[in-house]
């Protein structure tokens, strides 16, 4: 599929014009007709619920014919607004040593060098009014990492994940007093100048937790590492590069648990057909234009194609792994939270089948929240699937005690 193909103004400003009107003069009610009737809908939903999901899918085609820019925050313009320390704002410095075996020869097939990156802090701030003071006597901390397909999304608290993580610290995650987001790369690719390919992400990623552990003081024991949909792609990379590789200057610094929300498991596609999640879900769910090819793409960069479904770090739900045996070896103990209406629920299913595999059924949690669509806890509307993720959520932290 052709991508941002009215990036360029005025066709940007017609493009969503045409999108505005179609949408309230000819989506909205024909869907309101064909969905009046219970017994039409994709899921046990209101008539509303259903319209805002088809809504939101318009908006994410609509950001891939223009532009992702408004789903980013650049942390150089948010220091130089002033508003730095307001929003939690702080630099990790590159960790370049810390990139060995298989993902430093991806790094140098891509030509992704460690770069210094910006990160946001929630919650408690230090007696100086600061965010970014050094962990407390056996303070437990979450670091989380945002989504959105890997070409879009935002650390920044006003991105949508950010909602996730103030409920979190509000009401679900007790015994956790702060966040930390890091700032991770994005990719892309043409008709935009190529960037930020695999293992970007995991790079920047690295360099975040070695400020957590080797700047601040925080034990790896009392780090919790989360993430979103690709974010908890690159959540499940990061942790799984921790617990399998000895790490110059740290060792092997193991993370307490992960919490994995609704990732993306299999950019190749591998899981389609009769009778797949991809199917029978494709009418309620509005991650289409995620799959559409361009993320992938942007994603995989250098590598051989191949690399998106037979790539165990990018896909690792992917029927197609050559050897998915003991892939997730010495992994800590994970939790995966997915949506009954998920397009992308067979392949999550297959890495929790996967991870149990290879560190016992005893050491991993699944949660599907019913009828809930792509990581519902991201959406105020979107109840109760969101509440009961939030639940299940916090009854886990609460196991891990």
């Amino acid at each position: 599929m052709a991508v941002f193909r009215y990036r360029h103004q005025p066709l940007q400003s017609f493009y969503f014009l045409f999108l505005a009107s179609s949408l309230l003069l000819v989506k909205v009610p024909y869907w309101a007709v064909r969905y009046a009737l219970p017994s039409k809908r994709p899921q046990p939903w209101s008539l509303g619920r259903v319209i805002l999901v088809k809504c939101y899918r318009v908006f994410i085609a609509g950001l891939f014919q223009t532009s992702v820019a408004p789903m980013c925050y650049d942390p150089v313009a948010v220091e130089k607004s002033g508003k730095g320390d307001e929003l939690g704002l702080v630099w990790t410095d590159p960790a370049p040593e810390l990139v060995i075996g298989e993902i430093a020869e991806a790094a140098r097939i891509n030509g992704i060098k460690a770069e210094r990156a910006a990160g946001y802090w929630l919650g408690r701030r230090g007696s100086d009014g600061k965010h970014g003071q050094p962990a407390g006597p056996d303070e437990k901390v979450i670091y989380g990492l945002h989504g959105g397909g890997y070409v879009m999304g935002s650390a920044h608290p006003h991105f949508a994940t950010g909602y996730i993580y103030r409920n979190l610290l509000d009401k679900y995650a007790k015994g956790y007093d702060r966040i930390f987001q890091i700032e991770y790369r994005l990719s892309q690719s043409d008709p935009l100048p190529a960037q930020g390919a695999f293992p970007a992400a995991l790079i920047d990623a690295l360099a975040g937790y070695k400020y957590l552990v080797h700047n601040l003081g925080f034990k790896p024991s009392n780090i919790l590492i989360m993430g979103e949909s690709a974010g908890a792609n690159l959540a499940l990379q990061l942790t799984r590069y921790l617990s399998q590789n000895e790490l110059p200057g740290l060792g092997r610094v193991v993370p307490r648990a992960q919490l994995l929300l609704s990732p993306v498991s299999d950019w190749g596609r591998t899981q389609q057909g009769p009778g797949t999640s991809w199917e029978y879900n494709y009418n309620c769910d509005m991650v289409h234009d995620f799959f559409s090819g361009y993320p992938a793409r942007s994603l995989v960069g250098n590598l051989p194609p191949e690399a998106a479904w037979e790539n165990s770090w990018l896909s690792p739900g992917s029927l197609r792994l050559p050897h998915p045996e003991g892939t997730f070896n010495d992994l800590p103990t994970t939790c995966i939270i997915v949506g009954g209406a998920e397009m992308m629920l067979d392949p999550i299913k297959t890495v929790r089948d996967r991870i149990a595999a290879d560190i016992g059924e005893e050491n991993v949690t699944f949660y599907e929240i019913p009828h809930g669509a792509h990581v519902p806890m991201t959406h105020t509307w979107h109840e109760p699937e969101s509440r009961l993720g939030y639940e299940a959520t916090a009854k886990w932290l609460e196991s891990l005690k």
